[in-house]
């Protein structure tokens, strides 16, 4: 009997513990329209146990019959449901809507849109995962109203220029904050190469953007007066990667790039056919008489000047030249100089390609891993990334490897701890793409290297060593003479502590440090063109940026009678910035094949350090009425050690309200409008000066007399200086229709930017010409809108639409003393382009000569005066002169445009996405400085020209055109500054398209995996525009140069998680 009652209850036991789990199924959709969502996570609340949904939404998974199960994705409200024994659970989830309750990150916190009174956009890592860019600035182009992203140079690791709403500054910094996981990044080019060869390495490259969850842009000073003095150009928030509740998830993704071509056409040369015969009118024309008729005797004797000139310059390399007869334009008659010439290949119609030996398809390639879960106490992810960029031209790569470890911890209740820390190694190999004539190839190519060059004597088979005719030089000989890279070892480390004193109370404390070693090395042994004088020459370079930060704030958050919300914070941060340099270089080298300056024969070195620091205290209030009516301040007190003790300290704050009109009692009626709402904000920001010690005296001791140190005055110091200041006002309308399927919004706003600072003359008797001073103001005013929908969606299909726009008005209010300021284009080191600051006018206007064309009678330029002088007046009654020198500068161009942004539509049909992403420009000026050159009327001589030039150039009387009569009289014309070379900025451009599918979970997972995509990104693949010899897409400044151009990019990639 024992026995039996045994057994029946280890039956039953069993019988138990068999029925303590069963297996649960089910279909995740979107409440709204019944689709499936794919990749929702489902998991066992307080385990990591866990699965997510596939293709068709289904999931399936064994659960304890009590347990609880949470259904989580993102853009959705998540929900819990007890499983209660059963075995079929079917889960729809409501989406948040999109315009107002998704929760977005915001200065020292996050706020549900729908409560937050700022002026903010959000990019989601959907919408530049798969952008093959080596830093996320450039894949977020087009994706926000009121931000312009610029790059100056298209080689590989280059710095991006950010500007939202316009330009605030004169002498200061016009550029963005940055803030990574709540801490202020440094941000721009690092390095010390670019006072070599005037390029540098961006910063933010140390940012895998796989790595990144979300990014905010603050516009106006609501959103982010909280970060006070550095935040007067906006703020981007970048929120990195969290782990998740539910088993560890590793991620895979691998992608390669193919370059092989520039996005746009650039300044093609003419043939070598076309360039010989316009060379041969150049020398033609300047041995013709000036000043009496020209006869046949004149005519032959130019003729004989201008071959014997043409075979002086080309006969060393293997080619002779004649003509049939003796006029002005003739077809050049190409023959080898001799048989050794012939038998080298030195042939008509054979030449050298020299864009074929510069330029190769550029290959980028990225391997990124990461892993992510958690539990209810733990959450982490972490990556490792590897990307190596292969630049179009063959000198030009940079490769990069990034780690993060992001951990949250739960200690217990009310406390736990986030730790953050990111690493990144890069090594960039660059070179001078400004308007260098000996090492700026894509400039060679358009400008400098004719086919009649070759890179060996075909004499003696040797390299060409010398300068060319052009004063280009042989790359493919020098390059193996000189080096330079620039290695970065950046460190970023932050530890957040939460201490939640009650549901309504809890202190955040973060302690950041930055750390960032640049050591920069160039390199040329003797037998390169910039070593041959110093027997060569090295210089090494070390360059230390470390930035610590620490901030403490306090947050208070209740609400009392269901109705009012009541918000508050306070805090303090200190930040600290130091710069430690060190320079050595030596010269007269013993061997090329050590590049160090411990062997140098002749030493040199240099070093020195910087910093400054900015200590804040910083509040907020914020008031909710029944979800209704918002009100919001914020202050913020900030000392900064840049600036005197009289003006060290600047008040910083802001005022802001709204209006949730769709959740008043008369909006419940109808079922067209979801979300409505009004904002309105004003408040003041500031910058500070980019010098750290333009408010005291310094003295420099780098003066020598007779081998003894001395030292001097070294700057005329403002003691009064102080912060740059920005007064803004933005209105905002956020909308939505039909459940949210058409969203959107629109700003108005005003920047109002006083107490510039400007170089304000004084006198000599100083020893200085100027001083910095607080006198200039700014207008920036525009309105600006984002507008996307969904036009279809079913369960099977969805196709949404978007479209954002700015439109900005910026113009220069106040000059110190009303007086006219005149300056140039900053990059390049070309002084490509002047602009004039004048009251009333826009803070970029173009300021030069005004070309009337080309007079269709003799083929000359023509100006107009703009004064009482006249050569003859044309028919609109204004003063033509033929002497530009005649003519006063006026301006010529406004860089701004009317409507800037970009539109995108992406389709989804199950597995399969395909998505275009444009981005346009419409109005504005552009200056091409690069024009100058290759559309040159006879200045510079041994040249090559454009094929524009050579198919355009005047020849016959009454000929209408825009390129003059070639001149062999060294006529200055084409290289002034001056409207010739401004144009149409505008343009449409296809920055990406692509193409991705998602095999279906069933058929991965027979091989252990839980996803697999594959996608395909084509990336600046169509441009559009008016003006048609190069890239339309020009730096923030509007002007373009020598720079190396962007490329078209076809990439593949795979992305895989288990």
């Amino acid at each position: 009997m024992k026995k039996l009652i045994l057994v029946a209850i280890a039956a039953l036991l069993s019988f138990a513990a068999i029925a303590q789990n069963v297996q649960v199924s089910g279909v995740v959709t979107d409440a709204t329209d019944g689709s499936p969502l794919i990749g929702a996570s489902v998991v066992v609340k307080g385990t990591q146990t866990g699965t997510s949904t596939d293709v068709d939404g289904r999931y399936s998974m064994s659960v304890p019959a009590d347990a609880v199960l949470q259904f989580v994705y993102i853009g959705y409200y998540p929900i819990e449901i007890a499983v209660n024994g059963r075995q079929t659970i079917d889960v729809a989830l409501t989406p948040e809507a999109e315009s107002l309750e998704e929760t977005i990150v915001v200065a020292y916190g996050t706020a549900k849109k729908g409560t937050y009174t700022g002026a903010a956009s959000v990019v989601k890592q959907d919408a530049i995962k798969d952008v093959p860019s080596l830093s996320f600035e450039s894949a977020m182009n087009g994706k926000v109203a009121g931000m312009q992203i610029t790059t100056s140079s298209g080689q590989a690791g280059s710095a991006s220029s950010i500007r939202i709403r316009g330009i605030g500054s004169m002498n200061a910094s016009n550029e963005p904050l940055y803030v990574v996981d709540g801490v202020p990044a440094m941000s721009g080019g690092s390095g010390q190469m670019s006072d070599y060869i005037y390029s540098s390495t961006n910063v933010m490259t140390s940012i895998n953007p796989n790595d990144i969850e979300s990014i905010t842009v603050l516009k106006d000073a609501a959103a982010s007066a909280l970060y006070g003095s550095r935040a007067a150009n906006g703020v981007i928030l970048i929120t990195t990667k969290k782990g998740k509740a539910g088993k560890p998830k590793v991620t895979l993704r691998a992608s390669v790039g193919f370059s092989p071509d520039w996005a746009t056409d650039n300044y093609e040369a003419a043939t070598v056919q076309q360039n010989i015969d316009l060379l041969y009118s150049v020398l033609y024309d300047a041995d013709l008489p000036t000043s009496r008729e020209v006869t046949e005797a004149d005519k032959e004797s130019a003729n004989k000047y201008s071959l014997r000139q043409l075979n002086n310059k080309f006969n060393k390399h293997g080619y002779k030249f004649s003509t049939a007869g003796n006029e002005y334009y003739e077809h050049i008659i190409i023959e080898s100089y001799d048989d050794d010439a012939a038998k080298a290949g030195r042939k008509p119609g054979n030449y050298f390609d020299w864009e074929d030996a510069y330029f190769r398809t550029g290959i980028y390639q990225t391997y990124d891993i990461s892993l992510s879960g958690g539990n209810e106490k733990t959450s982490y992810y972490t990556s490792l990334a590897y990307t190596k960029d292969q630049g179009r031209i063959y000198i030009n790569s940079f490769d990069r490897i990034t780690g993060r470890v992001n951990v949250t911890q739960k200690v217990n209740n009310w406390l736990d701890f986030s730790t953050n820390i990111n690493i990144a190694n890069s090594n960039r190999k660059g070179f001078n793409d400004t308007r260098s004539t000996g090492s700026n190839y894509f400039l060679q190519t358009r400008n400098l290297m004719w086919g009649f060059y070759w890179p060996t004597d075909y004499r003696t088979g040797e390299p060409w060593t010398s300068r060319y005719g052009s004063y280009a030089y042989n790359g493919l000989f020098h390059d193996e003479h000189w080096d330079n890279n620039s290695r970065s070892l950046k460190l970023s480390l932050s530890e957040t502590a939460n201490v939640k004193f009650t549901d309504w109370l809890n202190l955040r404390s973060v302690f950041s440090y930055d750390d960032t070693r640049m050591r920069d090395m160039i390199y040329y042994d003797s037998q390169h063109f910039n070593g041959s004088g110093s027997n060569g020459s090295v210089s090494e370079m070390s360059t230390i940026y470390s930035k610590i930060v620490s901030s403490t704030t306090l947050n208070f958050n209740k609400t009392f009678a269901d109705k009012h919300t009541v918000g508050a914070l306070v805090g303090f941060e200190v930040e600290d910035n130091n710069t430690d340099f060190v320079r050595a270089t030596g010269e007269n080298l013993p061997v090329g094949s050590l590049k160090t300056v411990a062997t140098a024969g002749t030493l040199d070195a240099n070093a020195y350090s910087w910093g400054y620091s900015i200590m804040s205290i910083l509040s907020r209030a914020e008031y909710n009425y029944d979800n209704k009516y918002y009100l919001s301040a914020s202050y913020r007190r900030d000392g900064s050690s840049r600036l005197g003790p009289d003006s060290r300290w600047g008040n910083f704050w802001s005022v802001a309200g709204s209006w949730r009109i769709d959740h008043e009692e008369f909006m419940k009626s109808q079922d067209v409008i979801s979300a409505l709402r009004l904002r309105a904000s004003y408040g003041v920001n500031g910058t500070l000066p980019s010098s750290n010690y333009g408010w005291r005296s310094l003295a420099g001791y780098n003066y020598q007399y007779q081998a003894e140190p001395g030292g001097g005055l070294v700057n005329a110091a403002d003691a009064s200086l102080s912060w740059e200041t920005s007064y803004t006002t933005n209105v905002g309308l956020e909308f939505g229709f039909f459940d949210d399927r058409l969203r959107g919004s629109v700003e108005w706003f005003s920047r109002d930017s006083k107490d510039l600072l400007q170089d304000v003359p004084i006198s000599y008797i100083t020893g200085f010409s100027s001083t910095l001073q607080n006198v200039g103001e700014i207008n920036n005013k525009g309105i600006e809108f984002e507008i996307s929908g969904d036009i279809i969606k079913n369960t099977d299909f969805r196709w949404s639409l978007g479209v954002n726009g700015s439109h900005i008005d910026s113009k220069v209010t106040k000059l110190y003393g009303g007086q006219d300021i005149i300056w140039t284009d900053p990059t390049g080191g070309d002084s490509r382009a002047y602009y004039i600051y004048r009251e009333g006018e826009s803070t970029l206007s173009f300021w030069g000569k005004e070309w009337a064309g080309v007079n269709p009678e003799n083929g000359k330029n023509i100006w107009y005066s703009n004064n009482d002088t006249a050569d003859y007046v044309d028919a609109e009654g204004r003063n033509i002169v033929y002497d530009y020198s005649d003519a006063d500068e006026v301006i010529i161009g406004n860089v701004h445009p009317a409507l800037y942004g970009g539109f995108n539509t992406d389709i989804e049909w199950k597995g399969l996405t395909f998505g275009l992403n444009f981005t346009y420009k419409i109005g504005g000026k552009l200056q091409d400085g690069a024009e100058r050159d290759v559309s040159d009327d006879g200045y510079y001589w041994e040249r090559i020209r454009s094929a524009d030039y050579c198919d355009n150039q005047w020849k016959t009387p009454g000929q209408i055109t825009h390129q003059p009569k070639v001149r062999g009289i060294d006529l200055t014309d084409a290289i002034e500054r001056s409207s010739r070379h401004v144009y149409d900025a505008s343009y449409l451009r296809l920055s990406t398209v692509n193409l991705g599918y998602t095999i279906p979970k069933a058929a991965v997972q027979k091989v252990g995996l839980s996803n697999v995509r594959v996608y395909f990104t084509g990336g600046n693949l169509l441009t559009f525009s008016k003006y048609k010899l190069a890239d339309p897409v020009v730096n923030e400044y509007g002007t373009r140069g020598w720079e190396t151009p962007v490329c078209k990019t076809y990439t593949f990639g795979v992305e895989l998680s288990f």
